[in-house]
């Protein structure tokens, strides 16, 4: 994925994990904020 492309990941994904905590769901919103933290580490190892 580029940088471009895992930037806008992150951007989806912390908003569908904004709309799973206010409906409720927050084992959703957990696996959502695990996946954006593993998406940002993956930023910090690139050149």
């Amino acid at each position: 994925m580029s940088d471009a492309e895992l930037r806008r990941a992150i951007a989806i994904l912390r908003d569908r994990a904004s709309r799973a905590h206010r409906r409720g769901d927050d084992a959703e919103a957990e696996l959502l904020e695990g996946t954006v933290r593993n998406y940002q580490h993956e930023m910090t190892l690139r050149p």
